[in-house]
């Protein structure tokens, strides 16, 4: 099942002042409910409620202006559910990543592919090796 996204919206940019103030601007988030509802309180001290199934918001910007792409609290708990910050829709914390694996894998798949590097050079020192002597004789 695919969590909602404000992030779906095409036209919804990055530069968007509602975004910018999304992420700079001090916000407390917690899921209020399963299904999507999350509690929004705001550095002002206001508590919005949050749908993301419905994508909306209870703050005056949306209530009056219902922008594309969300208010900055719809789009502040798209942010922090796709950042792991807070519970998904459905109630279920995020997946823990091990970082540690993660790294340990990464850094096989380099040695295997420095000692592929350094096996090539060798036969390619060799080529030239056996080269460099034909145009002596």
């Amino acid at each position: 099942m695919q969590q909602p996204s404000v992030s779906d919206e095409e036209h919804q940019e990055d530069s968007d002042p509602r975004t910018e103030r999304a992420r700079s601007e001090e916000m407390d988030v917690s899921l209020l409910r399963k299904g999507g509802v999350y509690e929004v309180q705001s550095a002002s001290g206001s508590t919005y409620e949050v749908d993301v199934a419905s994508k909306t918001c209870t703050c005056p910007d949306f209530t009056k202006r219902q922008p594309s792409g969300g208010c900055k609290h719809l789009r502040r708990v798209d942010i922090e559910i796709r950042s792991g910050i807070v519970p998904r829709p459905d109630g279920r914390l995020p997946a823990t990543v091990d970082v540690t694996e993660q790294l340990s894998e990464r850094i096989l798949e380099l040695e295997q592919e420095i000692d592929e590097r350094e096996a090539r050079r060798r036969e390619l020192e060799a080529t030239v090796a056996v080269l460099e002597e034909l145009s002596i004789r």
